[in-house]
Protein backbone atom coordinates (compact mmCIF):
# COMPACT_ATOMS: atom_id res chain seq x y z
CA UNK A 1 0.00 0.00 0.00
CA UNK A 2 1.12 3.63 -0.94
CA UNK A 3 1.40 6.01 2.15
CA UNK A 4 1.73 9.46 1.71
CA UNK A 5 3.21 11.82 4.01
CA UNK A 6 0.79 14.34 4.91
CA UNK A 7 1.42 17.52 3.86
CA UNK A 8 4.84 16.73 1.71
CA UNK A 9 5.80 19.31 -0.60
CA UNK A 10 6.67 18.41 -4.00
CA UNK A 11 10.67 19.03 -3.29
CA UNK A 12 10.42 17.46 0.39
CA UNK A 13 8.83 14.14 -1.55
CA UNK A 14 10.60 14.21 -4.84
CA UNK A 15 14.26 14.98 -2.32
CA UNK A 16 13.27 12.22 0.09
CA UNK A 17 12.81 9.61 -3.10
CA UNK A 18 15.67 10.16 -4.59
CA UNK A 19 18.27 10.04 -1.45
CA UNK A 20 17.50 6.44 -1.78
CA UNK A 21 20.20 4.40 -2.34
CA UNK A 22 19.79 2.77 -6.28
CA UNK A 23 19.50 -0.98 -4.43
CA UNK A 24 16.59 0.63 -2.23
CA UNK A 25 14.46 1.83 -5.04
CA UNK A 26 11.57 -0.28 -5.39
CA UNK A 27 8.31 -0.50 -8.29
CA UNK A 28 6.48 1.24 -5.31
CA UNK A 29 9.43 4.32 -5.24
CA UNK A 30 9.10 4.39 -8.85
CA UNK A 31 5.24 5.24 -9.14
CA UNK A 32 5.44 7.52 -6.31
CA UNK A 33 8.40 9.20 -7.73
CA UNK A 34 6.52 9.69 -10.79
CA UNK A 35 3.24 11.04 -9.36
CA UNK A 36 5.30 13.77 -7.24
CA UNK A 37 7.03 14.86 -11.04
CA UNK A 38 3.38 14.68 -11.75
CA UNK A 39 2.75 16.98 -8.71
CA UNK A 40 5.91 18.90 -9.62
CA UNK A 41 4.95 19.58 -13.38
CA UNK A 42 1.14 21.06 -11.96
CA UNK A 43 1.16 22.07 -8.21
CA UNK A 44 -2.21 22.07 -7.80
CA UNK A 45 -2.71 18.13 -8.43
CA UNK A 46 -4.37 16.61 -5.69
CA UNK A 47 -2.51 13.00 -5.50
CA UNK A 48 -4.29 11.29 -3.19
CA UNK A 49 -6.78 9.58 -5.96
CA UNK A 50 -4.09 8.82 -7.70
CA UNK A 51 -2.45 6.92 -4.46
CA UNK A 52 -6.15 5.22 -4.15
CA UNK A 53 -6.29 3.67 -7.60
CA UNK A 54 -2.82 2.46 -7.68
CA UNK A 55 -3.95 0.92 -4.09
CA UNK A 56 -7.18 -0.12 -5.79
CA UNK A 57 -4.95 -1.47 -9.09
CA UNK A 58 -3.06 -4.13 -6.64
CA UNK A 59 -6.27 -4.63 -4.55
CA UNK A 60 -8.30 -6.11 -7.22
CA UNK A 61 -5.52 -7.48 -9.27
CA UNK A 62 -5.01 -9.68 -5.58
CA UNK A 63 -8.69 -10.38 -5.41
CA UNK A 64 -8.36 -12.06 -8.84
CA UNK A 65 -5.95 -14.10 -8.23
CA UNK A 66 -7.24 -15.27 -5.11
CA UNK A 67 -4.70 -18.07 -3.09
CA UNK A 68 -2.98 -18.79 -6.46
CA UNK A 69 -0.05 -16.12 -5.86
CA UNK A 70 2.62 -18.85 -6.21
CA UNK A 71 1.49 -19.35 -10.01
CA UNK A 72 3.13 -16.70 -11.99
CA UNK A 73 0.96 -17.52 -15.13
CA UNK A 74 -2.24 -16.51 -13.21
CA UNK A 75 -0.26 -13.51 -11.61
CA UNK A 76 0.53 -11.95 -14.96
CA UNK A 77 -2.91 -13.05 -16.48
CA UNK A 78 -4.62 -11.29 -13.58
CA UNK A 79 -2.02 -8.22 -13.75
CA UNK A 80 -3.64 -7.94 -17.93
CA UNK A 81 -7.30 -8.75 -17.26
CA UNK A 82 -7.31 -5.68 -14.32
CA UNK A 83 -5.11 -3.53 -15.99
CA UNK A 84 -5.62 -3.69 -19.95
CA UNK A 85 -8.84 -5.03 -19.77
CA UNK A 86 -10.85 -3.54 -16.69
CA UNK A 87 -9.36 -0.58 -16.82
CA UNK A 88 -8.06 -0.49 -20.16
CA UNK A 89 -4.97 1.00 -20.06
CA UNK A 90 -2.75 0.82 -23.47
CA UNK A 91 -0.65 2.85 -25.42
CA UNK A 92 -1.35 6.19 -27.24
CA UNK A 93 -1.91 4.95 -30.82
CA UNK A 94 -0.63 7.75 -32.27
CA UNK A 95 3.62 8.31 -32.34
CA UNK A 96 3.31 11.91 -32.22
CA UNK A 97 1.73 12.02 -28.77
CA UNK A 98 4.64 9.63 -27.18
CA UNK A 99 6.24 12.53 -25.63
CA UNK A 100 3.34 14.38 -24.37
CA UNK A 101 1.95 11.72 -21.99
CA UNK A 102 5.23 11.20 -19.91
CA UNK A 103 3.41 12.05 -16.69
CA UNK A 104 1.75 9.11 -14.68
CA UNK A 105 -1.36 11.04 -13.34
CA UNK A 106 -2.45 11.64 -17.45
CA UNK A 107 -2.05 8.11 -18.19
CA UNK A 108 -4.08 7.51 -14.99
CA UNK A 109 -6.77 9.81 -16.26
CA UNK A 110 -7.00 9.37 -19.50
CA UNK A 111 -6.19 4.96 -19.08
CA UNK A 112 -3.62 5.99 -22.28
CA UNK A 113 0.28 6.47 -22.11
CA UNK A 114 4.15 5.90 -23.04
CA UNK A 115 5.72 2.58 -22.77
CA UNK A 116 7.23 3.94 -19.59
CA UNK A 117 4.13 5.30 -17.83
CA UNK A 118 2.41 1.92 -18.82
CA UNK A 119 5.56 -0.03 -17.60
CA UNK A 120 5.46 2.06 -13.78
CA UNK A 121 1.78 0.63 -13.21
CA UNK A 122 2.58 -2.70 -14.23
CA UNK A 123 5.92 -3.21 -12.38
CA UNK A 124 3.66 -1.31 -9.45
CA UNK A 125 1.25 -3.89 -9.24
CA UNK A 126 3.12 -6.89 -9.72
CA UNK A 127 5.62 -6.39 -7.49
CA UNK A 128 2.99 -5.57 -4.70
CA UNK A 129 1.90 -9.51 -5.46
CA UNK A 130 5.46 -10.67 -4.62
CA UNK A 131 6.85 -10.56 -8.15
CA UNK A 132 10.49 -10.48 -8.83
CA UNK A 133 10.20 -7.48 -11.69
CA UNK A 134 12.66 -5.49 -14.17
CA UNK A 135 12.32 -2.86 -16.26
CA UNK A 136 13.82 -3.80 -19.76
CA UNK A 137 15.56 -1.16 -21.56
CA UNK A 138 14.27 -2.26 -25.22
CA UNK A 139 15.04 -0.13 -28.52
CA UNK A 140 11.59 0.24 -29.38
CA UNK A 141 10.25 0.89 -25.70
CA UNK A 142 10.11 -0.14 -21.93
CA UNK A 143 9.16 -3.66 -21.23
CA UNK A 144 8.59 -5.31 -17.95
CA UNK A 145 10.67 -8.49 -16.87
CA UNK A 146 9.50 -10.79 -14.33
CA UNK A 147 11.95 -13.29 -12.91
CA UNK A 148 11.14 -16.96 -11.47
CA UNK A 149 13.48 -19.49 -10.59
CA UNK A 150 12.06 -21.52 -14.19
CA UNK A 151 13.26 -18.51 -16.22
CA UNK A 152 12.17 -14.73 -16.84
CA UNK A 153 8.60 -13.59 -18.63
CA UNK A 154 8.92 -10.06 -20.60
CA UNK A 155 5.59 -8.00 -20.54
CA UNK A 156 4.95 -5.61 -22.91
CA UNK A 157 2.76 -2.64 -20.76
CA UNK A 158 2.11 -0.89 -24.17
CA UNK A 159 0.59 -3.40 -26.24
CA UNK A 160 -2.22 -4.52 -23.12
CA UNK A 161 0.37 -6.51 -21.08
CA UNK A 162 1.15 -9.18 -24.08
CA UNK A 163 3.83 -11.80 -23.22
CA UNK A 164 6.63 -11.44 -25.76
CA UNK A 165 8.47 -14.51 -26.58
CA UNK A 166 11.71 -14.09 -28.53
CA UNK A 167 9.80 -14.38 -32.65
CA UNK A 168 7.84 -11.14 -30.88
CA UNK A 169 10.71 -9.08 -29.78
CA UNK A 170 12.33 -9.51 -33.47
CA UNK A 171 9.08 -8.45 -35.04
CA UNK A 172 8.48 -5.97 -32.30
CA UNK A 173 12.53 -4.72 -32.97
CA UNK A 174 11.83 -5.09 -36.98
CA UNK A 175 9.07 -2.72 -36.75
CA UNK A 176 10.88 -0.16 -34.86
CA UNK A 177 13.96 -0.41 -36.75
CA UNK A 178 13.38 -1.77 -40.36
CA UNK A 179 14.21 -5.32 -41.76
CA UNK A 180 17.89 -4.59 -40.67
CA UNK A 181 16.98 -4.95 -36.75
CA UNK A 182 18.02 -8.02 -35.46
CA UNK A 183 17.52 -9.33 -31.66
CA UNK A 184 20.92 -10.13 -30.30
CA UNK A 185 22.00 -11.35 -26.77
CA UNK A 186 21.83 -8.95 -23.70
CA UNK A 187 19.88 -6.98 -25.85
CA UNK A 188 17.35 -6.92 -23.02
CA UNK A 189 19.11 -5.78 -20.38
CA UNK A 190 17.65 -4.10 -16.68
CA UNK A 191 17.02 -0.50 -16.72
CA UNK A 192 18.10 0.81 -13.00
CA UNK A 193 15.07 2.05 -11.58
CA UNK A 194 16.10 5.56 -11.28
CA UNK A 195 16.82 5.59 -15.09
CA UNK A 196 13.12 4.70 -15.23
CA UNK A 197 12.11 8.61 -13.91
CA UNK A 198 15.38 9.95 -16.65
CA UNK A 199 13.15 8.31 -19.06
CA UNK A 200 9.93 10.31 -18.01
CA UNK A 201 11.75 13.12 -17.95
CA UNK A 202 13.42 13.22 -21.20
CA UNK A 203 9.90 12.75 -22.57
CA UNK A 204 8.79 15.62 -20.42
CA UNK A 205 11.69 17.93 -21.86
CA UNK A 206 11.14 17.14 -25.25
CA UNK A 207 7.77 18.11 -25.57
CA UNK A 208 8.79 21.40 -24.00
CA UNK A 209 10.97 22.12 -26.18
CA UNK A 210 9.08 21.03 -29.33
CA UNK A 211 6.39 23.36 -28.14
CA UNK A 212 8.83 26.28 -27.92
CA UNK A 213 8.64 25.95 -23.66
CA UNK A 214 12.32 26.42 -22.31
CA UNK A 215 11.18 27.50 -19.76
CA UNK A 216 9.09 24.38 -18.85
CA UNK A 217 11.74 22.28 -20.03
CA UNK A 218 14.10 23.82 -17.24
CA UNK A 219 11.85 23.16 -15.03
CA UNK A 220 11.46 19.47 -15.73
CA UNK A 221 15.22 19.32 -15.23
CA UNK A 222 14.67 20.70 -11.66
CA UNK A 223 12.30 18.05 -10.90
CA UNK A 224 14.18 15.21 -12.28
CA UNK A 225 17.46 16.35 -10.59
CA UNK A 226 15.58 15.93 -6.74
CA UNK A 227 15.57 12.26 -8.33
CA UNK A 228 18.79 11.86 -9.40
CA UNK A 229 20.97 15.41 -8.41
CA UNK A 230 24.28 13.37 -9.61
CA UNK A 231 23.58 12.70 -13.07
CA UNK A 232 25.73 14.55 -15.13
CA UNK A 233 23.68 14.88 -17.96
CA UNK A 234 20.71 16.91 -16.64
CA UNK A 235 23.15 19.37 -14.98
CA UNK A 236 24.65 20.03 -18.29
CA UNK A 237 21.32 19.79 -20.23
CA UNK A 238 20.54 23.08 -17.73
CA UNK A 239 22.73 24.63 -17.98
CA UNK A 240 22.58 24.60 -21.64
CA UNK A 241 19.28 25.90 -21.78
CA UNK A 242 19.48 28.49 -19.34
CA UNK A 243 22.46 29.90 -21.59
CA UNK A 244 20.52 29.78 -24.52
CA UNK A 245 17.79 32.41 -22.13
CA UNK A 246 20.58 34.62 -21.43
CA UNK A 247 20.63 33.24 -17.63
CA UNK A 248 24.36 33.90 -17.63
CA UNK A 249 24.37 32.82 -13.44
CA UNK A 250 22.43 29.81 -13.40
CA UNK A 251 23.93 28.44 -16.68
CA UNK A 252 27.50 29.09 -14.71
CA UNK A 253 26.59 27.28 -11.68
CA UNK A 254 24.54 23.99 -13.70
CA UNK A 255 28.04 24.27 -15.50
CA UNK A 256 30.33 23.93 -13.26
CA UNK A 257 27.99 21.56 -11.30
CA UNK A 258 28.29 19.43 -14.45
CA UNK A 259 31.70 19.46 -14.77
CA UNK A 260 32.62 19.05 -10.90
CA UNK A 261 30.88 15.61 -11.56
CA UNK A 262 33.16 12.50 -12.39
CA UNK A 263 32.56 10.82 -15.22
CA UNK A 264 34.38 10.72 -19.27
CA UNK A 265 31.78 12.58 -20.71
CA UNK A 266 32.69 13.76 -24.90
CA UNK A 267 30.86 17.03 -23.67
CA UNK A 268 33.11 18.01 -21.32
CA UNK A 269 35.60 20.11 -22.94
CA UNK A 270 32.58 22.25 -24.63
CA UNK A 271 30.66 22.60 -21.74
CA UNK A 272 34.28 23.41 -20.19
CA UNK A 273 34.53 26.32 -22.72
CA UNK A 274 31.32 28.11 -22.70
CA UNK A 275 32.22 28.16 -19.28
CA UNK A 276 35.07 30.65 -19.50
CA UNK A 277 32.81 32.18 -21.91
CA UNK A 278 29.86 32.57 -19.13
CA UNK A 279 32.32 33.74 -16.65
CA UNK A 280 34.00 36.53 -19.16
CA UNK A 281 30.25 37.81 -19.51
CA UNK A 282 29.72 37.90 -15.71
CA UNK A 283 33.13 39.52 -15.50
CA UNK A 284 32.11 42.35 -17.38
CA UNK A 285 29.13 42.72 -16.13
CA UNK A 286 26.73 41.37 -18.11
CA UNK A 287 23.40 39.50 -16.58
Amino acid sequence: MIHPIPDETSVQALTRIGALAEHDIHPANVSQGALWLAKWTDPGLNLAPYHRHLNALVDETRAYIADDRDDQKLVLDAARQILARRYGYCGWSDPGEQDSCANVAHTIDNRRGNSTTLAILYAHVLSALGCAVDYLDFAPRLLIGVNSPTGRAVLDPYDGGRLLNARALRRLLKDHHGEQGELIPGQLHALAPRHVWLRLHHDTKVHHLRHAAPEAAIHAIEGALLLAPDTPRLWRELGLLHARLEHIVEASQALERYLQLPGGDVHRYTASQMLQQLRRRLNLGER
